[in-house]
Formats: structure tokens, sequence, C-alpha cells
């Protein structure tokens, strides 16, 4: 076996593949966050851009998340599986943003995220309970398309084409009681008036319906911290206990379910390291 020198070492890390978000598409649906192999060049001139804007904590990330997904490939030991693609992985990591590095996000085949994985497990089952619902899903993930093909599915977002309906969530173009089921997952952050969209989703679910919602926050603080304008990553708000009393007051009954809770369905783990990355599924009366 061939040793590496340090530098070659470096090299072969830097052009190790990098998830990012690609053109989603129905009929591609693995186009989600995968690309193809990044040349050197390109992952340079990311560098490049990156430092000459300042963003040194976002680079000196972005080489130690490669070099931990090398080492991780180099042990070849399939440590976590992914239900979505029904594949098994080793290790995985990426970059957040600037200040967090994530372990075992997103898988490397499918780039299905830790949160993804939860949720699929959470659809399956209701699923399974409705007989042939009617569906609308909001900014939706590709990785969920192959899960809806026996149910009137429809996607919808503001700003992407390639959706079925061209939809202002906080104000929808579709009559009260039209859909058994409501898929919103990580879009009311990015929404200035969370609380008329929250309306709206509930005007327009019928009797006994249900709006699967996540959104980030921090479950042990009372507050939502509100800012005046988007932060870097086109967030209104970082949620707090405040959110889930606002579900209560809109919703007839509101479950939580923590994500965490199915991280060892399988024989291996999906990789839900993170406790308290809840789920809710809210029922209209």
């Amino acid at each position: 076996m061939t040793k590496l020198s340090g530098s070659s070492l470096f090299t072969v890390t830097l052009l190790r593949v990098i998830p990012s978000v690609g053109k989603t598409t129905r009929s591609n649906p693995g186009a989600f966050q995968k690309v193809p192999p990044k040349t050197l060049l390109m992952i340079l001139k990311k560098i490049a851009r990156k430092t000459f804007n300042g963003q040194t904590n976002s680079v000196k990330n972005l080489l130690t998340v490669e070099f931990l997904n090398y080492l991780s490939q180099y042990k070849r030991k399939n440590l976590f599986y992914c239900n979505l693609c029904k594949s098994e992985s080793p290790y995985y990591y990426h970059t957040a943003n600037a200040k967090r590095i994530l372990f075992n996000s997103i898988c490397p085949n499918c780039s299905s995220r830790k949160r993804h994985r939860g949720l699929y497990e959470i659809y399956k089952n209701i699923l399974k309970k409705m007989d042939l619902p009617r569906v609308l899903h909001f900014a939706p993930e590709p990785v969920f398309y192959s899960l809806f093909t026996v149910c009137e599915y429809i996607t919808a977002d503001i700003e992407l084409e390639d959706v079925d309906l061209q939809l202002d969530i906080e104000k929808i173009d579709c009559q009260d009681n039209s859909f058994n089921l409501i898929l919103c997952n990580h879009v009311l952050e990015h929404i200035k008036d969370d609380l008329t969209a929250l309306k709206e989703l509930q005007r327009i679910l019928i009797y006994k319906g249900i709006l699967v919602l996540t959104v980030p926050g921090d479950w042990r603080r009372k507050e939502t911290i509100e800012y005046k304008i988007p932060d870097n990553n086109g967030h209104y708000r970082d949620y707090g206990l405040e959110f889930i009393n606002l579900l209560d007051e809109i919703f007839y009954k509101v479950e939580k379910i923590d994500l965490h809770n199915f991280n060892h369905t399988y024989e291996k783990p999906l990789g839900l390291t993170s406790k308290h990355d809840l789920a809710f599924l809210c029922y209209k009366n």
C-alpha cells in the first residue's frame, strides 16, 4: 500500500466531494445537494472567495471537514444507516455555517440530512393511517418524492420553478379545507409573518388534517429571538418555547416528537445524534 505524503494527503482531501445544494427536480431527486466532484481549482476559488470576504472560520471548517471525511472514508466502516436510500455509510461531516461542524448530518449517498431521516419515519407512519390523502408540501425536499407516489402529492414554493404551485405561504391561494396532510420543513423561520402563515396553513387543512412542521430552535429557552433583518441564513427568528404556545393557540392539538427517538429504529443508527430536534404534528378539529 502506497503511503501518501503530507502534501498529497492534503490535495486528496481537497478533491473530495463537498455536498452542496444543486438544482432540485422531481425527475432527478438525487440532484439534491449532490454535485460532481469539485476540481482543486473550484475549491481553491471557494477558499479564496471566503478568505476575501473575511470568512476565515468558514475556510478552517471547510478544510477540517474534508480532512475528517477523508479519514472516515479511508477506514471503510459502515457505521450508520440511511432509511431513505437504504444504504450504509461511514461517519460523515459537513459545515452548517462558519461556526458549526455537523456530525452525520448528510448522507454521502443520497444527501439526506438528519432531520429528513427522522421525518421519513413520521411521514411513513402517517401515510399508513390515511387512505389516499391529498398532500401539500412546501419547499419540497426531493429525497421524499418516492414516498408520495401513492397519493395526490402537490409541491409548492414561492421561488422554486420545478413545483406544482407557486404559493405565498402568507397568502395561500387555495380553498379552505383542501388538504389532508401539509408538510412544512424548516420554512417558517424564513417567513416575515409566521403567525399569518400558520393561520393560513390551518385554514386549508381539512377536518382532522395534520400539519407536520419543523423549525430550528432552542427548546430549552423560553423566548423566541426575533431579528429586524434576516441573518446570514435568511432566518427572521430563532425559535424558543413560545412557539409551542403559539401552535397550541392555533391548532386543536399539537404533538411534539423528538426525531432522536427514531435513531435506533433499524439495526444500525440513523445518525440522529442531536437530542431535542423536534417535529410538531398539528391537528385541526
